[in-house]
C-alpha cells in the first residue's frame, strides 16, 4: 500500500490516517481513510484502486467525506421539541 502523510488542499493540510474497518461486504474492494485537518477530521470509504494510484484524486475524496461520527443515512435530530 502507499503510505500518504498529509496533503494541502485550499490553503488547509490534511493528515490521511488508512482505518483497520471496513463494511464487511467490501473489505477485499474498499479502504477507509480518515482525513484530520486543522479543526475537523471527517472520513471516507474510496475503491482500493482508487488510493493505490500515484496521485488520488484528493479533492473528490474530501468532497465524498463525511465528518467522522456521522452517517450519510441518519437525518439530525430536531434541537427543540415542537410545542
Amino acid at each position: 500500500m502507499l503510505e500518504r502523510e498529509f496533503f494541502h488542499l485550499n490553503g488547509r493540510t490534511w493528515f490521511v490516517r488508512v482505518r483497520e474497518s471496513v463494511r464487511r461486504d467490501e473489505t477485499y474492494t474498499h479502504i477507509t481513510l480518515e482525513l484530520v485537518g486543522d479543526r475537523e477530521t471527517r472520513v471516507v470509504t474510496c475503491l482500493r484502486e482508487e488510493w493505490h494510484t500515484p496521485e488520488p484524486d484528493f479533492a473528490s475524496l474530501l468532497a465524498r467525506s463525511v465528518a467522522a461520527g456521522a452517517s450519510r443515512h441518519a437525518r439530525q435530530r430536531p434541537r427543540s421539541l415542537p410545542e
